[in-house]
């Protein structure tokens, strides 16, 4: 019988990935380039934003809290 081979975690190859991706921001002098990587950054934290406050609303609402109810809003919205 054949030996399986260990198959490497699969955390190291995202380290890797990002190693790289790091590389290339380091590597990339055109400032148009690097404002478009930046504009669709934001474009994703907005987006992972609004779907934090949709989860958020519908947490509430399966609670029992009411959005407009102070503390227990507050905490689960800025706390992220």
């Amino acid at each position: 019988m054949k030996d399986k081979k260990e198959k490497k975690p699969k955390k190291e190859k995202k380290e890797k990935n990002e190693d790289k991706e790091k590389e290339k921001v380091r590597e990339i002098t055109d400032a148009a380039k690097l404002r478009t990587k930046l504009e669709k950054l934001d474009a994703k934290i907005d987006d992972l934003k609004a779907k934090k406050q949709e989860i958020v609303a519908r947490l509430l609402e399966l609670e029992g809290t009411s959005p407009a109810s102070g503390e227990a809003a507050a905490q689960l919205v800025t706390s992220g």
